[in-house]
């Protein structure tokens, strides 16, 4: 009985699966549709009840039907030609093509209708048994899909019926959904209120990727415009305000659909005067108080700017503080609310700016000659241009929030407290004798400190570690000149994330490490605990009890034991689980204080599963896949007590994935790494053999398709035999997929692409014929480009913001010769920053290898914001004694102040520093 009832789960996985195994070999597949198939079979056979007549009777009555015009009852008996004869592809094209005849009673039914007509017209496509039928279900196909207003499938479908067969009426249909739906140009826009103005034309689709698209657009008077191209948009850069300019995109512009642009545009365009428009540097918000005390309020194209100031006084400050509009542009209802609730207006009037045509104007706001005498909290200031013109009644406002203060706070939190170091912000020297003050989220203050010669106060670990309102949320300083300053709490620490640094968070206090001698368990079986409790430093924990939670899948807690240690910091603790228990995901905490926070956790599985009852070995004595050619795989299988694993059903899919490298060339990468990859999806291996008496079977695997990816790939084939009312068992083999033509291999001679600051960048570089073969190849050029980060400023929603717009600018370049015997060297001098490596050959189609690799200990998180610094180290690990060298790329002279932290503030160390590079170097 379970032998049948397995022989009636695998027909029925089959029979559903059927348009999904087929449509791996066909070139047209969308998953919607695919599932979409499956449902309709189904409903098909519901709706069709039981069929007492012959397909060929139904066809005769289907005829019948409408030659009278009957077609709903006409679509009903093809619907019962389907349920009993699933395979007939030209009845579903018939099914498909009738619902066109029909005539919606409404629009729900039209949905219905089209729904339909393009899933019978997919599974027609499917199960086609030649290119013309798979002409005719593709063609409608096309037109179903474009009657639900699907254009990009419709385009595919009728592109692929032409390539299988010419039909004037379909090429017409194509023609001119093509035109109006396919790839074309949308739009263009002028950046004409940035500082650079640009053009930029969008397009429906994706642009082609790694394309040079100046032979695609002219530029009058200048042969070699600046262009770049990001998704579905090109953009031309270096135009100047108030001039006109001829453009022409040029038709065969290439898009990632194969599509082209069908035909040439011309545009004449006029980049128009910027309109009037102010705003601040930037979001920092303390204003030194030595030397000019003046705002700067950045203008355009306007006479005079219309300001106001107000000031949240300092008892009512955290929950502005804390809140979401801090440091935000504000609206003029959310100044209303500012001025009549929360704090009060204190100034009022205009400023006079100069005013140079189309270009920044940099004007000081007095704020001592404005303010006078300022007072404790924080002032909030909006400007806006004078005019009608520039009138903006629902948008936000330029607003700046400040103070005046020569008070610098940092704080930095630890396992051992909240360290604040305050700072004169004209010396920089230290500040002695200022009053701290640390205040909780509900105003209230927790502690105030005196800061020492140095500057430093610390607050206990234990003031840092409040709750709910009495979790530290503001620190505030005021000194004895009746200076003052603030700090919020609340915002996002500096956590070194933002430099590619990550991991887990470091523990505050004992650290237990939990776990189980194995992941899944069945009920009536026994889990073994083993938790080991560490401090800080890695020393075990021997005093004191640790306590052991395990909770059931659904919350509810199972058991809790008191552990004492048993050596070495470890307990372990045995779980009987009986009969009842719920399957699911069980959780173990583990607390030294049960009112605390956890110290660690694990989770293990229990599971009702069955056990492994077979083996079997999978092997090929291919080497290599080919593309045009199948390889022949073995099994070899047994059951665990010794017998062959015979008349045992096969099953298996095959998955393409990039390659980690070719055979014999470790090291060396082939291709470009940024290009867009196959999915994870499983193409399922049809028509596997049974196990033979001796459990054996050998059977043909091939790719349904040839890779388009320029890096190596690979074929993971997975195969899973499972015996009646067992468990199935399954193995993996990858074979690398021969390519079909040749490729350049880059080798980096250093690790982790990292090359240490001052060190040589070296490569070897082969040319690798499919058969991996080194071969002997000129022509090759390389280029060195650095990849930099710049900022651009734009206006969205009536505020302004900056986007990191990323750039390469070409360092070396040149010619590479490469011997069959042996590589070509290549040597490389950059300065510390991210590089890429491109090595390529003269033909347009020709193979390409790019490797991208860093200079100096560098990530790309370190300069996404104006206000960071581009840092590196010259290495990842040192040893007491070394020398650490920091280098920054300053973007203005000032003094840089490094700190090393762990689970605690290490060591600061500060230095005068110029615009440009600078080093620091820090004993270890």
């Amino acid at each position: 009985m379970i032998g049948f009832f397995r022989a009636m789960t695998i027909c029925a996985t089959l029979a559903l699966g059927v348009v999904t195994a087929q449509a791996a070999d066909k070139a047209f597949h969308r998953d919607d549709l695919a599932d979409a198939a499956i449902k309709l079979e189904t409903q098909i056979k519901s709706e069709a009840g039981p069929v007492s007549k012959s397909p060929a009777s139904l066809r005769t009555d289907a005829d019948t039907a409408f030659k009278r015009n009957d077609f709903r009852t006409g679509l009903q008996i093809l619907g019962q030609i389907a349920a009993t004869a699933p395979e007939d592809g030209a009845n579903w094209l018939r099914l498909a093509r009738t619902t066109f005849q029909i005539k919606p009673s409404n629009s729900s039914e039209q949905v219905f209708l089209l729904e339909r007509a393009s899933t019978a017209a997919y599974i027609a496509y499917q199960r086609a048994g030649n290119p013309a039928a798979e002409a005719d279900a593709l063609a409608v196909l096309g037109r179903s899909l474009s009657e639900r207003k699907l254009w990009r499938p419709a385009l595919d479908a009728l592109r692929l019926s032409l390539d299988l067969r010419e039909v004037a009426d379909v090429r017409g249909q194509y023609e001119k959904m093509r035109d109006e739906h396919g790839f074309r140009l949308l739009d263009y826009t002028v950046d004409s209120d940035s500082a650079s103005p640009r053009a930029c034309f969008q397009f429906s689709e994706d642009l082609a990727k790694r394309t040079d698209f100046a032979p695609f657009l002219a530029l009058a008077g200048n042969d070699k415009p600046a262009l770049s191209a990001e998704g579905k948009q090109l953009c031309v850069d270096g135009l100047k305000h108030g001039e006109h300019y001829n453009i022409n995109l040029r038709a065969g512009l290439p898009s990632t659909v194969r599509e082209t642009l069908p035909k040439t545009a011309e545009f004449n365009i006029y980049v128009r005067d910027r309109k009037p428009f102010v705003r601040f540097t930037g979001r920092a918000y303390v204003l030194p108080r030595t030397g000019q005390r003046g705002i700067p309020v950045v203008s355009v194209n306007t006479p005079s700017v219309n300001v106001n100031v107000f000031r949240i006084g300092d008892r009512n400050l955290i929950n502005t503080v804390i809140g979401a509009d801090f440091r935000q542009s504000l609206s003029k209802y959310q100044l209303s609310d500012l001025g009549g609730e929360r704090g009060v207006k204190v100034w009022s009037g205009e400023l006079a700016t100069a005013t140079t045509l189309n270009q920044d104007v940099t004007t000081a706001f007095p704020v001592d000659q404005a303010l006078g005498d300022l007072q404790p909290g924080v002032y909030v200031m909006t400007a806006a241009p004078k005019g009608p013109a520039a009138s903006d009644d629902d948008g936000q406002l330029a607003t700046q929030w400040f103070i005046v203060s020569d008070l610098g706070l940092t704080a930095f939190s630890g396992n051992d407290g909240i360290h604040v170091f305050v700072n004169s912000l004209a010396s920089t020297d230290a500040v002695a004798n200022a009053d701290v003050r640390l205040i909780a989220r509900n105003n209230e203050v927790l502690a105030a400190r005196k800061t020492d010669a140095s500057g430093h106060v610390l607050f206990e670990a234990g003031l840092a570690r409040g709750e709910g309102g009495l979790s530290p949320a503001m620190l505030t300083v005021s000194s004895e000149k009746a200076d003052y300053a603030f700090l919020s709490l609340k915002t996002d620490a500096f956590d070194l994330s933002d430099r590619g640094v990550s991991g887990r968070a470091v523990p505050a206090g004992a650290d237990a490490f939990v776990y189980a001698e194995r992941g899944v368990y069945r009920s009536n079986e026994t889990v073994y605990l083993t938790a080991l409790l560490r401090d800080g430093l890695g020393n075990a924990v021997t005093g004191g009890p640790l306590t052991l939670v395990i909770e059931r899948p659904d919350g509810v807690e199972f058991r809790r034991a008191v552990l004492t240690d048993q050596g070495a910091g470890g307990r372990s603790l045995a779980v009987a689980l009986n009969s009842a228990v719920p399957a699911g995901t069980w959780r173990v905490r583990a607390f030294t204080d049960p009112k605390a926070a956890p110290v660690g956790e694990t989770t293990f599985m229990v599971e009702d599963y069955v056990p492994e009852r077979i083996e079997f070995d999978l092997s090929s004595k291919d080497k290599t896949i080919r593309v045009d050619a199948p390889v022949e795989l073995k099994v070899d299988g047994r059951f665990l007590y010794g017998a062959p694993a015979s008349g045992l059903q096969l099953e298996g899919d095959m998955l393409v994935a990039p390659a980690e490298a070719r055979p014999g060339y470790a090291g060396y990468q082939f291709g470009v790494d940024d290009e867009e990859t196959a999915s994870n999806e499983r193409t399922p291996i049809e028509n596997l053999p049974e196990s033979d008496d001796k459990g054996g079977a050998t059977f043909p695997v091939s790719l349904a398709k040839a890779p388009t990816s320029t890096r190596p790939q690979e074929a993971q084939i997975f195969i899973r035999m499972a015996e009646a009312g067992g468990r199935a068992v399954e193995r993996k083999l990858v074979l690398p997929i021969a390519p079909t033509s040749a490729m350049i291999g880059v080798k980096p001679l250093f690790a982790d692409n990292n090359v240490a600051e001052g060190d040589k960048a070296s490569f070897d570089v082969v040319f690798v014929s499919p058969d991996g073969k080194s071969l002997a190849r000129d022509g090759l050029r390389y280029e060195l480009l650095k990849l930099e980060s710049h900022y651009q400023w734009y206006r969205q929603n009536s505020s302004w913001d900056f986007e990191p717009v990323k750039t390469t600018t070409r360092v070396a370049d040149g010619d590479l010769a490469i011997a069959a015997d042996k590589p070509a060297h290549l040597t490389l001098s950059p300065q510390p920053g991210r590089y890429r490596l491109d090595v390529k050959s003269n033909e347009a189609d020709g193979p390409v290898t790019s490797v991208q690799f860093d200079v100096g200990w560098y990530s790309d998180g370190s300069a996404d914001t104006p206000d960071l610094l581009e840092t590196s180290i010259d290495k990842q690990d040192y040893q007491s004694g070394d020398t650490m060298t920091v280098t920054v790329n300053a973007r203005t002279a000032g003094k840089l102040t490094v700190n090393v932290l762990g689970d605690r503030l290490l060591t600061t160390q500060t230095a005068d520093v110029k615009e440009g590079t600078a080093q620091v170097k820090i004993p270890v």
